[in-house]
């Protein structure tokens, strides 16, 4: 989110390593949680 609460598109390169989950062959749903490290006004780092 902007700072006026808009919504705001992520780079695509701050997902890479998303692995779906797999249980017994199944693909299933779940989330993470995911922290932005901001310096200076601008993401600096993702962290799971």
């Amino acid at each position: 989110m902007s700072q006026n609460l808009k919504d705001t598109v992520l780079d695509e390169e701050s997902l890479d390593g998303w692995m779906p989950k797999e249980i017994k062959g199944l693909k299933v749903d779940y989330y993470q949680y995911l922290t932005y490290k901001i310096e200076n006004g601008k993401v600096s780092e993702v962290l799971p």
